[in-house]
């Protein structure tokens, strides 16, 4: 399951959700497609049938939807803005 990480602080308004990420110092703004899948992911906890959801809105290719969902959501979790629970915690070494 993903989840924010603990450094994470987010707000989701009418034009979309502010990401805040306190590590790095930086914000994240999501426009309101990405923010359906911030909210699919950090509400319902996965973005199963999103793509239907958003390509019978929109007339588009529900896999070519899924795959650009997936690479968002990967890029998220690459930058550790989401946290994959299923995955063991990787542990750091204290400096020498």
């Amino acid at each position: 399951m993903l989840t924010p990480a603990r450094h994470v602080h987010h707000a989701t308004g009418p034009h979309g959700t502010a990401v805040l990420d306190i590590r790095r110092g930086a914000w994240l703004m999501l426009d309101p497609d990405a923010s359906k899948i911030w909210h699919a992911v950090t509400v319902r906890g996965g973005t199963v049938g999103l793509a239907d959801e958003i390509a019978v809105r929109t007339g588009q290719d529900p896999q070519v939807i899924g795959e650009r969902i997936a690479v968002f959501v990967d890029t998220l979790v690459t930058t550790g803005v989401l946290v994959d629970t299923a995955r063991p915690a990787r542990r750091r070494r204290w400096p020498r």
